[in-house]
């Protein structure tokens, strides 16, 4: 029940489904549109939310607000992280990861340190990312959820990929397709769900990609079937990720010197970018255009590398 500028005057579960609500309806504007879709919101719901925690609510609605409002952190932290508010992104994931421990949902704290992996891995910090995933692994382990053990595997494996450990990263992404089988039946928190199939594919798809640059561009011919499976049954609710998709699919084909096809999926990936608000989809399209000036004078490659610049130039991610 609320009173006056909506400060609640006796909290109770209606007041924990109504976090838990507007947080998955963020999550989906987040995982179509961007970060910059959704980052304000989250903060401002925060801001309605986290006194909850101080109203005395009873044990059980304690809990279950606990959860709820570390989800919420832990979106805005992600949403931060898509709009390149690096220092928010860490804020929001400590909060989150405050209120998981107490709350002793071992689930959500392994999906932290991925999303905090995450952060590390898309700036190149390879090792960083690798330890917070392993932090991650027995928590989720403990947890009972073989989704989110098999996230931490897939994570891993990309992780490795970056680092060149070609036997380690292909190990622990048979892992993560192992686990993700394992929990077929599973009932997915809502901070997991979008690990489907297509993801699992698309992070394989990945994978290659980066062995295909650190260890031998053979990888590259298996990269392409991978990301084009994972774009076909991406969705149009997952804008963003496909975006990812078609720029490394445009990689692959440039690795392997085949310019005409690498323009039509970076073309793609352009298209499909430009609504989004999201400053990583600017940030991934940096090694593609790197790739593409090596093949600089073929007409395709330059027509790409001339779109690629006009993208890139751009103010991206505004709100």
């Amino acid at each position: 029940m609320f009173n006056g500028d909506a400060v609640p005057v006796r909290v109770d579960k209606t007041d924990a489904r109504h976090v838990e609500a507007l947080t998955g309806a963020l999550r989906a504007l987040d995982h179509e549109h961007g970060g910059g879709a959704c980052r304000d919101a989250c903060v401002a719901l925060l801001s309605w939310a986290n006194p909850l925690l101080d109203t005395g609510p009873s044990s059980r609605v304690l809990h279950r607000l606990q959860v709820a409002i570390a989800d919420l952190h832990n979106l805005a932290g992600w949403a931060s992280f898509d709009m390149g508010l690096l220092e928010s992104a860490h804020v929001h994931f400590g909060r989150a990861m405050d209120l998981a421990r107490a709350s002793g949902n071992s689930a959500l704290q392994a999906n932290i340190l991925y999303r905090m992996g995450r952060v590390h891995l898309h700036y190149d910090l390879a090792e960083d990312a690798l330890a917070s995933f392993q932090r991650g692994l027995p928590i989720a382990q403990a947890s009972g959820s073989t989704l989110a053990v098999s996230i931490l595997h897939a994570n891993e494996a990309w992780a490795f990929a970056k680092m060149g450990a070609e036997k380690h990263a292909l190990r622990q992404l048979a892992r993560a397709e192992e686990e993700f089988d394992r929990a077929s039946n599973e009932d997915a928190p809502p901070w997991a769900r979008f690990f489907d199939q297509a993801d699992l594919v698309s992070i394989g798809g990945m994978v290659h990609t980066e062995l295909a640059r650190t260890c031998d561009v053979k990888y590259g011919r298996t990269a392409i079937p991978l990301l084009t499976r994972a774009i076909a049954s991406g969705g149009e609710d997952a804008a963003r990720s496909q975006s990812f998709r078609l720029a490394a699919l445009s990689m692959n084909y440039l690795v392997q010197n085949e310019p005409e096809p690498a323009r039509a999926a970076g073309v793609r990936a352009i298209e499909v970018s430009w609504p989004i608000r999201s400053v990583r989809t600017r940030d991934r399209m940096r090694p593609l255009r790197q790739e593409v000036e090596r093949l600089r004078g073929n007409e395709a490659a330059d027509e790409l590398s001339a779109r690629l610049g006009t993208f890139m130039s751009a103010s991206r991610g505004a709100a």
